[in-house]
């Protein structure tokens, strides 16, 4: 192994602990409670370290969230492989939303597709592209033979807050019902409507 492979590895391996620390302390905190302090102390590093890899807060913000929705679009794609209808699919596509909600505190859901400004312009809008395109990508696992884009989009973002707000509701309730009870649920709901608009 090469000195420059080793040391690109290195600082590869430390970039992603730093995110990491950076999803805890932004889920925990929100953007503007969040310092690089704060960060640092996360990850157990010095702020130059931080700095080395992350000149702004923001850049590091945009970091987590686009690491989020990769991870978003990449179970999307195992669900799409797994369903074997399209209800079946309806409903892999609302656990992968409900799995955002339950893989930390309940303000996760709101930091990746919530957060307002964060005062960077050019961050907010690579967020905001990031984001589209996951909805993009949710209509086209929703509706793969679809060919009115601008329908299925919006019934994509409609499923995204429909689905955050029953996880958020249903851990509130201390899990009122199972898990797969809930998800039936909503897959149920959304494919009635379909049906009800004549599809």
């Amino acid at each position: 192994m090469s000195t420059s492979f080793a040391t690109s590895r290195s600082s590869s391996m430390q970039r992603g602990r730093l995110v990491t620390a950076a999803r805890t302390t932004f889920t925990a905190h929100g953007y503007h409670g969040t310092t690089m302090d704060t960060v640092s102390a996360a990850a157990d590093v010095t702020k130059p370290v931080l700095y080395r890899h992350f000149s702004t807060k923001s850049e590091l913000y945009l970091a987590v969230i686009l690491e989020y929705l990769d991870d978003l679009a990449g179970r999307l794609r195992n669900a799409h492989d797994a369903a074997t209808s399209d209800v079946d699919r309806v409903r892999h596509c609302v656990g992968v939303l409900f799995d955002l909600v339950e893989s930390g505190p309940h303000s996760t859901s709101e930091l990746v597709f919530g957060a307002g400004a964060v005062g960077d312009h050019t961050v907010e809008s690579r967020i905001a592209t990031a984001r589209a395109e996951f909805v993009d990508t949710l209509a086209t696992h929703l509706h793969p033979n679809e060919n009115r884009p601008q329908r299925t989009r919006l019934l994509a973002a409609g499923l995204i807050g429909a689905t955050l707000t029953a996880a958020d509701e249903w851990h509130r309730l201390r899990q009122p019902i199972s898990r797969q009870t809930a998800l039936d649920t909503l897959a149920g709901w959304y494919c009635a409507g379909l049906r009800d608009s004549g599809d």
